[in-house]
């Protein structure tokens, strides 16, 4: 999860810092692309473009989809979100932090958490020295496993090993 929590100093440096960035990138400040920025700040997790679209349709009933993933997909270019393919996830989720860091995934519920450990840097590090591979600046970790509110719920003894994604 982010810790940007809305009206906080940070969470509106976050929209500020979005927002100028589009404007240098040739786009202009409009109030629909302030509501898109402030729905994937406020977000507090991954949200998938439809999420973002759903709570911008709040403030502006008329916003098209395209305005969100045109706006969205500027703000990945830009470096300011990272696109997360989650496997077995049928749309595609984005998240506000962009230094390396692990995302868990529950294969149940499709929870995903963000860890942070100096760790990841090293492994990264030593992963693209090792493999000769030169790591795009979004590089992180995706893993997959049972969260918590799952294991005691039972969800991870279906009988069939399979998960509700397969």
């Amino acid at each position: 999860m982010s810790n940007l929590a809305p009206a906080s100093a940070r969470y509106e440096q976050t929209v500020q810092r979005f927002l100028d960035e589009l404007e240098q990138a040739g786009k202009r400040k409009t109030p629909q692309r302030a509501a898109i920025c402030r729905a994937v700040v406020e977000s507090g997790g991954h949200p998938t473009v439809a999420e973002i679209y759903q709570r911008v349709t709040r403030s502006f009933p008329m916003i098209s989809q395209a305005t969100v993933y045109n706006t969205v997909d500027t703000l990945r270019e830009l470096g300011l979100i990272i696109r997360l393919d989650i496997a077995n996830h049928d749309h595609t989720h984005y998240d506000v932090v962009t230094e390396p860091h692990v995302n868990v995934v529950c294969r149940y519920c499709g929870a995903i958490i963000d860890v942070y450990d100096p760790s990841v840097d090293a492994l990264l590090e030593a992963v693209a020295g090792r493999s000769g591979f030169s790591l795009s600046p979004e590089a992180g970790l995706i893993l997959y496993g049972i969260c918590p509110h799952c294991l005691t719920r039972g969800n991870h003894a279906r009988g069939d090993g399979s998960s509700p994604a397969e």
